[in-house]
């Protein structure tokens, strides 16, 4: 799903684990491994240490961007005609045609609203897709806007 250009966004918890240094180097190797740029926002588990060990470590990318990047709260991109609120946490935006929150930290579940998209590997929102994606698969683009859609028509057909 993910090429060497391309940028992922992960919303927190990257690993739950203990800040001793063996601990820090498995996961940093794990986290090389991966294609693209990634951009951390962090989440509850995620620890300071584990991000300044990482951002200390960091890799530059052939195009001479740093393979990681960290945010403390969250963004907004603008992508497809949406203003997509990126957060670890869910954040109440209220309704709008065109505004979303992407976020993760709730398990198993849902924000019942059709504006917050829980994008959490074991998310319930994840169930919007039609053809379902292997556990740990992350989201892609065009995955994420079927979602939005998908849901959106379900709340419409309950108001």
């Amino acid at each position: 799903v993910v090429n060497d250009n391309d940028t992922v966004y992960h919303l927190g918890d990257i690993a739950l684990i203990n800040s001793k240094k063996e601990d820090l180097k498995r996961v940093l190797e794990i986290l090389k491994k991966l294609k693209g740029q990634i951009v951390f926002l962090k989440g509850n588990h995620d620890s300071r240490a584990l991000f300044k060990f990482i951002d200390k470590n960091n890799v530059i990318l052939p195009d001479g961007r740093m393979k990681f990047t960290f945010i403390d709260v969250g963004l907004i991109l603008k992508l497809n005609h949406y203003q997509l609120f990126l957060t670890h946490y869910p954040l109440l935006v209220g309704p709008s045609k065109n505004r979303v929150n992407v976020h993760g930290h709730i398990h198993h579940s849902s924000v019942n609203l059709p504006w917050n998209i829980n994008v959490g590997v074991d998310s319930a929102d994840i169930d919007y897709l039609i053809n379902k994606l292997p556990f740990g698969t992350p989201i892609s683009e065009k995955n994420l806007f079927k979602i939005i859609e998908a849901k959106l028509i379900d709340h419409k057909k309950r108001w």
